[in-house]
């Protein structure tokens, strides 16, 4: 035989030869001996992260099960923000909103952008342009970091998403584009061509896959839509509410789905368990950008809400799941209360309390859901999922629910009840918020920090006292320098420039609501 007609021993060969532990020629589109076998001949291709020893790495697990798992390192663009300087420096003003926070942004440890080189490896990824090489491998050791309150998240995105992606064009030029805008915000050297053509290859390989006969409503699609949503509202707000139409697309993708697959909580794969907890963490804050159009759910999307709407803290949002139903509750009634303010137009002085007009119902379940977060927020100890209660951020996780179920009883003072911003109960709530962030410590891996922009931004809002605004904009820069995301800049801007509004206008008590000065200049900022 020809030396060159030998068959030799590949790592790329079919599923069918890997798993018999045989030679493939790995022709295609089936090799020989699946041929002969009269077997189904597949390829696929399976990756794992992490530079240190397999057996004591995030994804050693993984490896233990199954050796054949390609390692691909990442500790080119792994980045120690604190550069090994103690923790402590990074983290948030400790006590009151009072402090200085001129003297605490002096100490802020700013981004190191990470080298540009990625390892060649593994091979399998060789197809890849190197600047896309280069863009996964900052989506894999920074984006993700960026989007997780706990390690075990960050590596389920790692997990699910990229090798789901290196079969799944629109998947991957997604994540691509997900990593540019993330390296944008952060002021590193990016391609804005570049960029654009991943979003638009990204969604033109997405409507040609859903265009297709006898198209299917996978796991691939749901994780593309989410990914383009994310990037889109973590952006510098180049294009307002683009993310509102990737999340409604997500919801009817993920209503079908279920429809379809008939799932359950305890049915659904690892994959979709994760991609259903983004998404619910997600439309969970949309909530509470004040928007009043939602989506309206399928009976199977209100069975899975019903299902695991507990009270336990979810490590991916970084609050409890009960409050779900509540937020969506608080933007029902709010759209109650604004239609009854609406049709009173004109029936009722300029200068009439707005409580006077809204109707008894509204009123009487505004107050049960303040006494039901109450009553959340009282003494009994917090639940937290298995992997959460051995967390070191355990406090923190705690701290944080505590600061979203202030965010609740805010968004039923303001955009129900229509108090001022000055009221007693407005500025407890707002005091709270900020004491409680000010505990908070924002570090260079996955933490509860990552997830209090909508707090903070809510606080903001209301935010009357000239220190209680100055703790919050430099919490702000804390949070957008440490993490790089666009919208933390966005709410930054927002809140200077509605500041600047109230001041200049003399409204001191607080009229003024944030989410109609949104609507009138035509930002919908997602602070997640």
């Amino acid at each position: 035989m020809q030396p060159d007609a030998q068959k030799r021993r590949s790592r790329s060969g079919c599923t069918e030869c890997r798993q018999r532990h045989r030679k493939c020629d790995e022709k295609k589109p089936a090799c020989t001996g699946c041929e002969r076998a009269g077997k189904q001949c597949t390829y696929t291709m399976r990756l794992s992260w992490g530079g240190r020893p397999f057996s004591k790495s995030r994804f050693g697990e993984c490896m233990k099960s199954d050796p054949s798992l390609v390692q691909l390192p990442v500790v080119s663009s792994s980045v120690d923000i604190n550069d090994g300087k103690d923790p402590s420096l990074a983290t948030p003003p400790p006590s009151s909103a009072s402090d200085d926070p001129t003297e605490f942004e002096s100490r802020l440890i700013r981004y190191t952008p990470p080298t540009p080189e990625v390892q060649a490896n593994p091979p399998e990824l060789s197809w890849l342009p190197k600047q896309q090489q280069n863009l996964l491998d900052h989506f894999i050791s920074c984006t993700t970091l960026s989007m997780s309150c706990h390690s075990p998240i960050q590596d389920m995105f790692c997990r699910v998403l990229v090798p789901m992606a290196t079969q799944t064009p629109h998947l991957m030029n997604a994540l691509l584009s997900l990593a540019a805008t993330h390296r944008l915000t952060l002021g590193m050297d990016q391609s804005m061509s570049e960029l654009n053509h991943l979003k638009a290859s990204s969604l033109r390989q997405l409507q040609d896959a859903l265009a297709r006969p006898g198209a299917s409503l996978d796991e691939s699609v749901v994780a593309t839509t989410l990914t383009l949503c994310h990037s889109d509202f973590v952006s510098d707000g180049r294009s307002p509410g683009s993310w509102r139409s990737h999340l409604q697309g997500t919801t009817a993708i993920i209503s079908s789905y279920l429809d379809k697959s008939k799932a359950s909580p305890d049915s659904l794969t690892n994959t979709m368990s994760l991609l259903w907890r983004w998404y619910l963490s997600i439309e969970t804050v949309a909530l509470l950008t004040g928007n009043l159009v939602m989506p309206n759910d399928s009976r199977a999307l209100l069975q899975m809400r019903k299902l695991i709407s507990d009270d336990k803290i979810d490590d991916l949002a970084g609050f409890s799941s009960s409050l779900g139903p509540i937020f969506k509750k608080i933007n029902r009634l709010a759209i109650e209360a604004d239609l009854a303010l609406k049709q009173d137009e004109g029936h009722f002085p300029a200068d009439s309390d707005p409580k006077n007009r809204i109707p008894l119902s509204v009123l009487d379940e505004s107050y049960q859901l303040i006494n039901e977060i109450h009553s959340k927020m009282g003494p009994q100890e917090r639940r937290f999922r298995p992997t959460v209660d051995a967390s070191v951020h355990k406090n923190d996780f705690a701290t944080v629910d505590e600061a979203f179920h202030h965010v609740a009883l805010v968004q039923i003072y303001r955009r129900i009840l229509n108090l001022t911003s000055t009221d007693p109960l407005v500025q407890s709530s707002v005091k709270h918020i900020i004491s409680r962030i000010c505990k908070v410590r924002f570090l260079g891996e996955p933490c509860p920090g990552i997830a209090v922009l909508q707090p903070l931004f809510t606080a903001g809002c209301e935010a009357s006292a000239g220190p209680d605004r100055d703790s919050i904009n430099t919490l702000l820069l804390s949070f957008e320098h440490r993490y790089g995301m666009g919208n933390a800049r966005n709410c930054r801007s927002f809140l200077q420039d509605l500041w600047a509004m109230r001041d200049k206008s003399d409204d001191v008590e607080g009229k003024t609501r944030w989410d109609k000065v949104m609507v009138d200049k035509g930002l919908d900022i997602l602070p997640y």
